[in-house]
């Protein structure tokens, strides 16, 4: 019985302190909140904060977690459904879905990559598992397509890392910000620069 209460009770304060996040980045912004004042927030010690979460990365990422699930999940049905589609079509799709994840969950996803690529961790960015579900769909797409000749022949796996290259956080975000790029304009553009010219 203490076991279960100290899990139940372990469960409600990781809740809260996940709560407590989500609000606080809503009212100010990722960039904006340290660990110190979501500890405050939360009502919790630092000590206990950082036992679960080592870093601002890892509480995104945890935010983030099931919403991963679910895009994967959909894009999984989707594929399913859509075998006779072609496949520059269920390409342009995916494609089309991630941008809308990013553009809706962007600063979250900044902020994982940059604790997962800069501060010393054995596992990056690449080896995520939301990056490799991206990088093997992609490539398993033009695998097809240049089986069937619909596709010039490339290297799937360097052509596969470049197109998700192009919808990197930070490229994302500054030409959404600074040169004005509306979420239908980076649809556009990727499909014109990166997928038109793939396909015959």
């Amino acid at each position: 019985m203490p076991d279960r209460t100290q899990r139940r009770d372990a469960n409600e304060i990781s809740e809260s302190i996940l709560q407590t996040t989500e609000f606080l980045f809503s009212q100010h912004g990722v960039e904006n909140v340290s660990m110190h004042q979501i500890a405050q927030a939360a009502n919790v010690g630092q000590g206990t904060l950082y036992r679960r979460y080592a870093n601002k990365g890892d509480l995104c990422m945890e935010l983030l977690h099931e919403q991963f699930n679910l895009m994967q999940a959909k894009t999984a049905a989707y594929l399913e459904k859509s075998q006779s589609t072609p496949a520059k079509e269920r390409l342009q799709t995916l494609l089309k879905e991630h941008i809308h994840f990013l553009e809706t969950h962007v600063a979250l996803i900044e902020t994982i990559h940059n604790f997962l690529t800069c501060m010393g961790k054995k596992k990056t960015f690449f080896e995520s598992k939301p990056y490799q579900f991206m990088h093997k769909t992609i490539c398993e797409l033009l695998d097809e397509a240049i089986k069937t000749k619909a596709a010039r022949p490339v290297n799937t796996d360097f052509t596969a890392h470049t197109l998700i290259a192009a919808m990197n956080p930070k490229i994302y975000l500054f030409l959404r910000q600074k040169n004005g790029y509306s979420e239908a304009d980076m649809i556009e553009n990727i499909n014109k620069t990166l997928i038109d010219p793939l396909f015959s």
